[in-house]
């Protein structure tokens, strides 16, 4: 491929920025899932499984890198620090995470939860990016916007929703869907909740997903329809990326709790649209509420009064945010294209 064909490559990027995250998106995360599907050994294959997972974020420095091909202020002293930082972070949570949920802890699997914490390392200190385009798609991770209480609300509102579900199903005569028993003391279940979530919030769901669904292609999507309709589209697609995973046995292992996700994860969309609206284009809000989602699901009892709960605070923010009407151009949650790419 010679210099004019990666030319016109890059330009077939440029204009079709939607199609060409999912695509991108789609094509390396289900190769790199491949040969865990296909011989199941997930010892052999975890470092695909966990790049695989982080394609959104990856996709979308890709893609930003390309839109913006300019280099402008060095910021590399910052990216530097960050990136650091971020890998020191990220390798004390993996490494608690997995001591936690299975005791691991030979000096190979060390070295292991080193090497996949460059990966978040790498997606935060691109917010300190040589090109405008990452900086912008990425700046809201370290300089939130909006009010505080959209990020409490994020974190606290699916446990709320949760906890108080229990009593109702109760006083309604009906059973949990499923429990969990947390057994140790108070400070034990804690520190394995706050594990919980921030494993989430920076590997599974948090800053490699939503960094790519909510940060990339959400603005695109509201530049083009309502937040109503982007919501949906935006499910469809998020859904669709998971089969691989539901395939292998990596999510939701079985039929029911699969149909559950679906009905769940289509009224949480609507959620994860209105906080990244409301704090006018905030990637960590989704980012938030979908750490605290997982952490909710592995240690709060599922009912069927909690999937109604949710759906009723889904369609009460539709209603409230008014998301059938289109949001305008100027609106720092639509993907803003006056940036010149040169």
């Amino acid at each position: 491929m010679n210099i004019k064909h990666v030319i016109m490559f890059k330009e077939v990027l440029r204009k079709h920025q939607l199609i060409s995250f999912f695509f991108l998106t789609y094509l390396a995360s289900w190769l790199l899932l491949l040969p865990y599907m296909l011989t199941g050994n997930e010892q052999a294959y975890g470092i695909f499984i966990i790049i695989a997972i982080f394609c959104p974020a990856l996709v979308n420095i890709l893609l930003s890198r390309i839109i913006s091909p300019l280099r402008h202020d060095n910021y590399s002293s910052k990216r530097r620090i960050t990136f650091l930082i971020t890998w020191i972070i990220a390798s004390v949570i993996f490494t608690f995470n997995v001591k936690t949920s299975s005791g691991i802890e030979s000096p190979v699997a060390i070295v292991f939860y080193a090497i996949v914490s460059f990966l978040p390392a790498l997606v935060l200190s691109s917010v300190f990016s040589r090109y405008t385009e990452v900086r912008k798609s990425l700046s809201s991770l370290l300089r939130p916007k909006g009010s505080t209480s959209w990020y409490i609300f994020a974190i606290l509102v699916i446990p709320i929703i949760r906890i108080i579900s229990l009593p109702l199903t109760r006083m309604l005569g009906l059973d949990p869907i499923n429990e969990h028993s947390l057994n140790g003391s108070t400070v034990q279940i804690a520190v394995l909740v706050s594990v919980s979530f921030f494993y989430g919030l920076v590997f599974t769901g948090g800053l490699n997903e939503e960094t790519g669904w909510t940060g990339f292609a959400l603005p695109r999507l509201q530049g083009r329809f309502n937040p109503l309709i982007s919501s949906m589209i935006l499910w469809l697609f998020w859904i669709l990326w998971h089969m691989p995973m539901q395939i292998a046995g990596l999510w939701n292992s079985n039929l029911d709790s699969f149909i559950r996700t679906l009905i769940g994860t289509f009224f949480a969309r609507f959620i994860f649209t209105w906080l990244f609206n409301k704090t006018r284009g905030g990637i960590l809000p989704a980012m938030l509420f979908h750490a605290s989602a997982n952490a909710c699901f592995a240690f709060l009892p599922e009912t069927h009064v909690h999937m109604a709960l949710e759906a009723v605070l889904a369609i009460v923010i539709i209603w409230n945010g008014k998301m059938w009407k289109k949001l305008p151009e100027s609106n720092p949650a639509v993907y803003q294209k006056e940036l010149k790419t040169g």
